[in-house]
């Protein structure tokens, strides 16, 4: 019985389309894989060294320059402009969350693979102004500027 009950869920998860909204209870659209309420908070990432050996699409807070960048899938670029099962894994001993391919060969916390789908930042008309004590790394969508917002640690930046 155990068997028949782990091969019905196991193919149920198949057909399963993974959307993550964090303080919301409906997604904007649905090419949303991740999206985040209109509460003045933001996400942080962690500010880290460049790593080296990164998956393509990588998104990193780079300690040494203060700022974003991602790598290209040759070598690390600046952000300065906007520039495949369907489920959610988690790995608790690696400390790994992976959205839409839980075989993803992708090294980080937090992976996020859809050919379709994107993630929404936090929208914090103004969050320069309304959110206190930010982190180093905190990021949110500002309307108002109709840009990124990033705390380096002394001030908010925008792209």
């Amino acid at each position: 019985m155990k068997a028949i009950i782990i091969l019905i869920t196991t193919l149920m998860s198949a057909f399963c389309t993974a959307q993550v909204l964090i303080n919301r209870t409906t997604a904007s659209s649905s090419s949303v894989v991740l999206e985040f309420g209109n509460e003045a908070k933001g996400i942080v990432l962690e500010p880290i060294d460049l790593l080296s050996s990164p998956s393509t699409g990588t998104l990193i807070f780079d300690d040494n320059s203060g700022s974003f960048r991602y790598f290209n899938g040759t070598s690390w670029s600046p952000v300065i402009t906007g520039g495949t099962s369907n489920s959610v894994t988690s790995y608790p001993a690696s400390g790994q969350i992976i959205l839409n391919d839980s075989n993803s060969a992708a090294d980080g916390i937090f992976i996020i693979e859809d050919d379709a789908r994107a993630m929404v930042l936090p929208v914090v008309p103004n969050g320069a102004l309304t959110i206190k004590e930010p982190s180093i790394g905190h990021m949110y969508y500002d309307p108002v500027s109709q840009s990124i917002k990033v705390f380096n640690g002394v001030s908010w930046t925008s792209f």
